[in-house]
């Protein structure tokens, strides 16, 4: 687990055999660049705006969001879609909700 950009740092984490980096903050990191870049070599577990999109973003927002990831990120698999950080508790319970729905609705990839 490591917070922030570790863009630097992830050949060496993949050459000593991580194989998830967690979390992908998309706020620190793009999580499309890091899927074409390390895609062969990596999974991905959250990649969606925990300090963006899930606290601040309407619903529709966190769908759409939702969907991008798994469009692009999620694209011949190694996505473990989530917040890219613990939800704070001003998190609006529609986003959340909207969070799960889009999971189910796009989340098959």
């Amino acid at each position: 687990h490591s917070d922030g950009n570790i863009e630097e740092i992830i050949p060496e984490l993949i050459e000593i055999g991580v194989d998830v980096l967690n979390p992908v903050q998309p706020e620190a990191m793009d999580p499309v660049k890091l899927k074409k870049t390390y895609g062969n070599d990596l999974s991905f577990w959250g990649t969606m705006g925990g300090q963006t999109t899930i606290p601040f973003g309407t619903p529709e927002q966190v769908k759409q969001e939702v969907r991008e990831r798994v469009e692009t990120v999620g694209r011949g698999g190694g996505l473990l879609i989530a917040p890219g950080h613990m939800l704070q508790p001003e998190v609006p319970w529609e986003n959340i909700v909207a969070f799960f729905e889009a999971v189910e609705e796009y989340g098959k990839y």
